[in-house]
């Protein structure tokens, strides 16, 4: 029917060009399908068939392209023929991301582009924005750049914490559109901690407390930051304990050995030492006024010797002379054992300790402690170990023993 309308036109002395086109516009157009665009086509076909997703499988080429000149010359659709209703589609320039329609999904992007990306990707801009970061006012293409889907890495913006640290260690505890919200897996390794917190790690690890076994993770569960408290493991001193005390004597990477400053209030010690606080509280001594720092300085279990405050009494006396005498909390009154060498008391009764070693009497004979037991300054009575040795008349005109017998330290007879 084309062929007969197009010889009318041809033998009819009012024909012309624009007569025949339209001619042939009105006439029945072929009906063509995907086999015949490829006998002309090649390029395209063949882009459909390695990438063309849904362009392959959903459509044909007459659902896109209506026609064919000359008889349809509009031929080229827009992309909202079929694309419609999600926010991403009503962008316009379509083309400036997606070159080729017939590979719909190679992606090729454009420069400082970002407000076309969050229609497709609201998760990854709401957390830009929520977690705020330098990496909030980057364009998406500043890093996916080029080719959608283009993941970098990391390094190639940041220094590594490490010189071994790679791409995968960085997401274990960061994400890319949050990077500051730092959080991490329960089985993450100490030695990735270490990467940025290199002297803590070392003090853990060197820890003699049974915290050097554990990973940092354990304690710093899953979020970067997070301090635990002591108390969610460890039972405190006393009820009334709060984390902020048990931080004046132990640091929570090397709780052992404790170190304190010298400002820790003596109460704080009496957690533990309950007795020792209670027997300087009640002492009579200066010792009464000091905190137990003063004596106990800087390191917990640090003995101080008495002569570094004390001048001994004699120059002879070491630490356990010292204290064969007087207890450290509680120095007054002296108290000391049956055992202890009458030379100890000598150093401060040495008028009396000479008279005795040069006495010829039994006496010379007796440690001090003998007669003066257990309590200093106190004085025995002669009858305590002596029986009335003379009768009583004679004890009647000399009552006391010293009439006869001079001092206990100098008999005389």
């Amino acid at each position: 029917m084309l062929l007969v309308a197009v010889l009318a036109l041809m033998v009819s002395p009012f024909g012309g060009t624009s007569s025949v086109l339209a001619a042939v516009a009105q006439a029945q157009a072929p009906v063509l399908g995907n086999n015949d665009c490829i006998k002309c086509h090649r390029d395209a076909p063949r882009d459909i068939e390695e990438a063309g997703q849904a362009h392959k499988n959903s459509v044909s080429c007459q659902d896109c392209h209506a026609g064919h000149p000359p008889v349809a010359l509009e031929i080229i659709p827009a992309c909202s023929q079929c694309h419609s209703g999600a926010p991403h589609y009503q962008i316009e320039g379509c083309f400036s991301c997606h070159k080729n329609p017939h590979r719909p999904l190679e992606i090729i992007l454009g420069k400082n582009l970002t407000a076309p990306c969050l229609t497709c990707h609201q998760g990854e801009g709401t957390q830009l924005k929520d977690f705020s970061s330098k990496h909030t006012i980057l364009a998406c293409t500043s890093c996916h750049e080029n080719k959608h889907g283009n993941v970098p890495n990391c390094t190639n913006c940041h220094e590594s914490h490490g010189p071994t640290m790679l791409e995968a260690d960085c997401k274990k505890c960061h994400q890319a559109h949050k990077p500051l919200d730092v959080s991490y897996a329960a089985n993450i390794p100490s030695a990735d901690c270490g990467a940025c917190h290199d002297q803590v790690l070392k003090g853990l690890v060197s820890s003699p407390a049974k915290h050097s076994k554990l990973a940092c993770a354990t304690c710093h569960e899953k979020q970067h930051g997070k301090i635990p408290l002591c108390g969610q493991c460890h039972q405190p001193h006393t009820p009334e304990m709060t984390a902020d005390k048990c931080k004046l004597c132990h640091a929570a990477h090397s709780p052992s050995p404790v170190v304190y400053g010298d400002k820790v209030a003596s109460v704080e010690c009496s957690a533990c030492h309950d007795g020792v606080f209670k027997e300087l509280d009640t002492s009579k001594t200066k010792h009464q006024s000091l905190k137990c720092v003063d004596c106990h300085a800087a390191t917990h279990g640090s003995i101080p010797q008495c002569t570094d405050c004390h001048e001994p009494h004699a120059k002879e006396m070491v630490q356990a002379d010292c204290l064969s005498c007087h207890s450290a909390h509680k120095p007054m009154p002296v108290v000391y054992a049956e055992k202890v060498a009458s030379t100890q008391c000598a150093a401060c009764h040495e008028d009396a300790f000479k008279l005795l070693q040069a006495s010829k009497s039994k006496h010379s004979g007796l440690q001090c402690a003998t007669c003066h037991q257990e309590k200093h300054k106190m004085i025995p009575a002669c009858l305590d170990c002596h029986s009335a040795p003379h009768s009583p008349r004679m004890l009647q005109q000399f009552p006391s023993c010293g009439q006869c017998h001079n001092i206990a330290h100098d008999l005389t007879m």
